[in-house]
């Protein structure tokens, strides 16, 4: 017996395909009438299929902001054929087959589908998680606008922070899959295996034009290896420093090698981001104050991790002018590479109004503070003496 063909069958040339309701036929047709295209985020370039546009960006544009993937789960309908799903709704695929694009909930697409428990965990990392990591800026942070990557690392660490068993596994699932983004698209944001690009030497003056450097990204990256300590606090050892696992590891040096390379602990580069006199000054307080706190918790992580590879420390010297042969357990930050003075107070960091016309009650205060005699590199000279064989510090 012939199988009865299906009454709907699209009348595009060359394509024949049937559909047994008329709305999978009407969906499948706009993938006629209304091909998808794909612009690229940093130029005027469009592309026809995604993964020309992601080949594009990661050739053109490596060192722009990291975005995490959509595509964290994939729909029903891909995921039980066990094919890649490009994470868009509808998706190619069930655009192409007019199948209703459906995704099952999903820790990652929080994001998307409930404003008031976004709000809820937002509220919760900036009430629990912030005061002891004061590194996002908690009165410009809008979670309508923060690129998607870092706002779901905020989210991960307020349903942590609840402390509510459901949340946590929430937390751990969502930790899980976006390490593992983070890691596959490291060639897009780890400027250490990129050997064409230069480095600002500490005692050079460093250029005008500065590419701007994707802090949101960083701070993602830093709010999964403070995760990854989180989860580690068991595994201590006689240095009272946390095992990480393999993976956070070659993330965490990664991000120290590309801010080393990127000379983002040096004052004098954090001041070529801006432009003084065209710049509101606010604004470039806000800006060196950002890169400010995000080095000295990436040095806090480091003093509390020990990578699982030792051999990840062995050309560390080679990102930053200050190291010579790194000795057995060296730790990935030292204090002489901090040249910068320590952040101003966290009650003006943390004010919610006003911030402009207290800073303009004394414009040259912030910048006295900031001389070289005031960086914390000066104190490296006491506390860690250079034929010293055990730091204190």
């Amino acid at each position: 017996m012939t199988p009865q063909q299906p009454p709907f069958q699209c009348d595009f040339p060359g394509c024949g395909l049937s559909y047994r309701r008329k709305e999978h036929l009407t969906r499948h047709a706009k993938s006629h009438i209304q091909p998808r295209s794909y612009e690229c985020p940093f130029c005027d370039r469009v592309y026809a299929r995604n993964d020309t546009r992601r080949q594009h960006i990661r050739t053109h544009h490596k060192n722009k902001e990291f975005q995490s993937s959509r595509a964290i789960q994939a729909c029903q309908y891909c995921r039980a054929r066990r094919s890649k799903c490009d994470g868009q709704t509808p998706c190619d695929a069930c655009l192409q087959r007019g199948n209703q694009c459906l995704y099952s909930p999903n820790p990652g697409r929080l994001t998307e589908s409930n404003p008031r428990r976004i709000a809820r965990y937002v509220e919760a990392y900036f009430d629990i998680f912030h005061p002891k990591w004061p590194f996002l800026h908690p009165a410009t942070f809008d979670p309508d606008r923060e690129p998607a990557f870092l706002l779901q690392s905020v989210i991960m660490i307020g349903l942590w922070v609840t402390g509510e068993s459901t949340a946590r596994q929430t937390a751990k699932d969502l930790h899980q899959k976006l390490t593992l983004s983070i890691y596959e698209q490291k060639e897009i944001w780890d400027l250490s295996i990129h050997q064409d690009e230069s480095q600002v030497q500490p005692n050079d003056t460093p250029s005008s034009e500065s590419t701007p450097w994707p802090m949101a990204t960083y701070q993602g990256i830093l709010l999964h290896l403070i995760f990854a300590l989180l989860l580690s606090h068991d595994h201590l050892d006689l240095q009272l420093t946390h095992a990480l696992p393999e993976i956070p590891s070659r993330l965490l040096v990664a991000l120290v090698r590309t801010c080393l390379k990127r000379n983002m602990f040096f004052y004098p580069s954090m001041l070529t981001q801006f432009k003084p006199g065209v710049d509101p000054d606010v604004f470039i307080w806000l800006g060196i104050e950002e890169v400010k706190r995000f080095c000295l918790s990436l040095y806090r992580v480091c003093r509390q991790s020990r990578v699982s590879e030792p051999n990840l420390l062995e050309d560390m010297s080679s990102f930053s002018p200050h190291r010579g042969p790194r000795p057995p357990g060296g730790r990935l930050l030292s204090l002489t590479d901090l040249q910068f003075a320590l952040p101003d107070s966290d009650e003006l960091w943390n004010t919610t109004s006003g911030l402009a016309a207290r800073l303009a009650e004394n414009p040259t205060a912030y910048q006295n503070g900031n001389v070289e005699e005031n960086w914390i590199s000066q104190t490296a000279r006491l506390l860690q003496p250079r034929d010293a064989q055990f730091q204190w510090i």
